[in-house]
């Protein structure tokens, strides 16, 4: 296949390999994004943090759970864990029912990832200027990355209660007030059913959004939010949908995963998450959300979308047999990592930034270093590497998706993210892969090709998936602004939200300077509510 660029005419399944201008059938435009990390409730807030990272790591506050009951430093403890430091996304159960249509018992029984995917599907096609004007809602997909929460374990703890009072487990509950502690407890309502069902999270969204493509829910565990994108991508390719919306959330409601991880040492002692770090000991646990939307980029540029960036290749791999399922295997990443560039055509070294999953353990970086090294070889171009886990903590289902929307803003603006002040580990390994770890804003070095990127998660049992993301260099099929002045449209629910909202919207435009006509047309493409406000602006 011809070296590919973005554009090219419509193209079909019966299709050659390659369109016009050397746009090639597989690629797949990204045209809509929204997220939810630590520190950035939204996609300009989160570059803005990215552009000047600071660690959003703090103590659980005891609003999630008394984190002072399970600290200790015991190691025969089996139910603590030795720090309570973690990246947590804050107000999680707010979720604006009524706005959906959803009546408020099902909403407090439903899983609060689930909400949170709801608001991020609608903003991300907000954010691909479809939420007013529709789109092909028959050929539209929902696939996402949903793991335990903890949310199970809390709708379910009256029947664990109950069968501890029968002695289940073990000797019987015998203090006369234990039986009233269970009725305190609430139980399961006749909504709460679907509430404790992974596959409920997007299957909700296509109902809330009237979608009739695919719709399920995967576990890949760290590798799950890039997994449900190379999904997304194989389905699209495939011709079993037109759109379609991939990502992954993952939240921690209980204490239960910080207990388990720090059994294992995997988490950070000190606090901190420093990948390829001298003091580097281990990751912090974080929160976090994102959705994207996809579709065929032949279809995206004939029908004038905004295009952040296109997926160029997709490689998918699994350890297979190994000594212990805990340690990251050169081989597993190295299969994933080739597999992607077989994908896209292209030589591995011609991405100029690598997005690493870089969790800041002694053990998987030098073993990720190594396997960049090994995929690039000695003569590969230089390139740049960095790893969000650093500002935002490991993210774990969504870990990937906040690697992938960091590497699409950094190809779509042109500047690489700096990692936050650390001091560098083993030189060594990185010299030898040519790689070198910013430390402020860079702009991409002009080489005469497409800015590309590349973005790798490793999950926990074995599975890889990496990304090859690439600059689109033809502009979509718009007609020429003409000049003049420009309405903005805004509105919300109330008039507090309107004033949040134009204050975002100013922050947005004065800070990153985007076409006055773009942000007017996009303004103009949703959905009105009571409250507004219309400004003429030069």
């Amino acid at each position: 296949r011809a070296p590919g660029r973005c554009g090219g005419s419509r193209v079909t399944a019966t299709d050659s390999p390659v369109g016009l201008a050397g746009a090639r059938r597989d690629d797949i435009a990204i045209v809509g994004m929204a997220c939810r990390f630590p520190g950035a409730r939204n996609v300009n807030q989160y570059w803005r943090l990215l552009t000047a990272p600071q660690a959003q790591f703090a103590t659980v506050p005891d609003s999630r759970w008394r984190s002072a009951a399970f600290l200790s430093d015991n190691i025969r403890d089996a139910s603590a864990a030795y720090t309570d430091t973690m990246a947590l996304l804050p107000d999680v159960g707010h979720f604006d029912a009524v706005h959906y249509g959803i009546p408020p018992r099902r909403a407090k029984s439903m899983d609060p990832q689930a909400r949170m995917l709801i608001d991020l599907a609608r903003e991300a096609l907000q954010d691909a200027g479809w939420e007013a004007e529709g789109f092909d809602r028959e050929e539209t997909s929902v696939i996402t990355a949903l793991t335990e929460s903890g949310y199970r374990e809390i709708s379910t703890m009256q029947l664990r209660m109950r069968q501890l009072t029968g002695g289940e487990f073990g000797a019987r509950a015998t203090d006369p007030r234990w039986p009233e502690t269970v009725r305190a407890v609430s139980g399961l309502q006749g909504t709460s059913v679907a509430g404790l069902l992974l596959n409920m999270g997007p299957n909700t969204v296509s109902s809330v959004f009237d979608l009739h493509g695919e719709s399920y829910a995967l576990d890949a565990a760290c590798s799950g939010g890039l997994m449900a994108v190379a999904n997304a991508v194989f389905a699209l390719r495939a011709g079993r949908c037109r759109i379609a919306l991939a990502g992954g959330a993952q939240l921690l409601l209980t204490p239960d995963l910080l207990v388990g991880l720090c059994r294992i040492g995997a988490i950070s002692r000190s606090g901190r998450c420093l990948p390829f770090g001298a003091d580097a000991d281990g990751f912090v646990l974080g929160e976090g959300a994102g959705v994207l939307v996809l579709r065929p980029l032949a279809d995206a540029l004939a029908a004038g979308d905004r295009v952040y960036a296109v997926v160029r290749g997709v490689g998918t791999a699994n350890d297979g047999t190994v000594q212990g399922g805990m340690h990251p295997q050169a081989a597993g990443q190295l299969r994933a990592l080739r597999r992607a560039y077989r994908d896209a055509d292209l030589p591995p070294d011609a991405v100029g930034y690598l997005e690493a999953h870089g969790t800041g353990t002694t053990v998987g970086d030098p073993v990720e270093v190594g396997v960049l090294g090994e995929l690039r070889g000695e003569r590969g171009a230089p390139a740049f590497l960095g790893a969000v886990k650093a500002v935002v903590g490991h993210a774990l289902n969504a870990a990937g998706i906040a690697g992938l929307i960091k590497s699409v803003l950094a190809v779509q603006r042109g500047v690489i993210p700096p990692q936050p002040p650390f001091d560098l580990g083993d030189r060594s390994g990185l010299d030898a892969a040519r790689l070198t770890i910013p430390t402020a804003p860079t702009p991409w070095p002009e080489s005469g090709q497409p800015r590309r990127a590349g973005v790798s998660a490793f999950g926990f049992g074995g599975t890889g998936v990496h990304l090859v993301v690439e600059e689109c260099t033809r502009a979509p099929a718009r007609p020429a602004p003409d000049e003049g002045p420009r309405l903005l449209v805004l509105s919300a629910r109330d008039r507090e939200g309107l004033a949040r909202y134009a204050r975002e919207l100013a922050h947005t435009i004065t800070g990153d300077g985007p076409p006055l006509d773009e942000v007017a047309d996009t303004l103009a493409r949703r959905t009105p509510f009571a409250e507004r406000l219309a400004l003429v602006v030069e």
